[in-house]
């Protein structure tokens, strides 16, 4: 009988052991998250070397869970191919990838994040294969800074938050510092800045709307002049303009800002007669100049 009772604790420290193993590298036991898609945000927070799973909330990105993160071997941000520093700005996730097709030090399990993304492109910033991955030697899990640009997290939480993103929608936004960020005070700021630009198209006020861009903006191979004519030719063939938007998402970084939204587009003739109508899916990169917010990027998306 003795002998099995000492069995049995044995058992129970050994069951023990092994589920606070699995926690070790998981920092938060509240529940996962119960949204998806564009309503679940990935943050990599450099300065506490975390990712966070985070709900969308208005703007405003509530943490739900936490996991410790190794990240690229050299400080800043990625420039080039090479340079082993692991990239900020705002991304998605294009797609997963398993062993065996991976490399074994990247575990069972990567998600490949969209690095560069078209801001980065105007930068001229290059490299790829940017991914959060897992790996095979836990013991890398201890250093702060120990891959080639990448994310590295516990392979269960690799799982863990694959498992609940929404490829080529759940956005993916590596900051410098996350605290600073959300406390910045800027979402008012791109939400009021967003109604105006809405409103300036509609209204037909060129000279607003043409200044909501900043002067290096290129729209369809126009530069802002030539952007600025054919907007002019538009307000002019038209009677009204009417531009709306809805499921509008403002995402805050330190670099640029993000909103994604469906843009509603309706116009009538000078008679009154219905002319163009059309719905599309944006995204617009915003960026601070002088303490005015400017149109860096748009984007229609197909």
């Amino acid at each position: 009988m003795r002998k099995i009772k000492a069995l049995a604790l044995v058992f129970g420290i050994l069951i023990t052991g092994i589920f606070l193993g699995n926690l070790s590298f998981s920092e938060d036991a509240k529940e996962p998250p119960t949204t998806a898609g564009d309503d679940l945000v990935v943050i990599v927070d450099k300065k506490a070397n975390k990712t966070y799973l985070a709900n969308y909330n208005d703007g405003n990105l509530d943490i739900v869970n936490t996991f410790r993160t190794t990240l690229g071997q050299a400080i800043g941000d990625k420039l080039m191919e090479g340079d082993l520093k692991t990239p900020e700005g705002i991304y998605e996730f294009l797609f997963r990838a398993t062993a065996p097709g991976l490399k074994a030090m990247f575990g069972p399990l990567a998600i490949y994040v969209s690095y560069p993304n078209a801001v980065d492109k105007l930068g001229k910033k290059t490299g790829f294969d940017i991914l959060i991955h897992g790996t095979d030697d836990p013991a890398r899990l201890e250093k702060l800074f120990d891959s080639k640009g990448c994310v590295v997290l516990d392979n269960e939480n690799v799982k863990f938050i694959s498992d609940r993103i929404k490829l080529k929608s759940t956005k993916v936004i590596i900051t410098q510092d996350f605290d600073a960020l959300r406390n910045s005070g800027r979402l008012g700021k791109a939400k009021a800045f967003f109604q105006s630009w809405l409103d300036a198209w509609s209204s037909k006020n060129l000279d607003a709307y043409i200044d909501s861009y900043a002067d290096e903006f290129k729209s369809d191979g126009m530069n802002r002049l030539a952007f600025s004519k054919y907007k002019d030719a538009l307000n002019k063939k038209y009677g009204s303009i009417k531009v709306t938007a809805s499921d509008a998402h403002f995402y805050l970084h330190e670099k640029y800002d993000l909103i994604t939204f469906t843009q509603n587009y309706e116009s009538t003739f000078p008679n009154g007669q219905p002319a163009y109508r059309g719905t599309s899916k944006k995204n617009l990169y915003i960026q601070e100049r002088n303490g005015q917010y400017k149109i860096i990027l748009e984007e229609t998306l197909k």
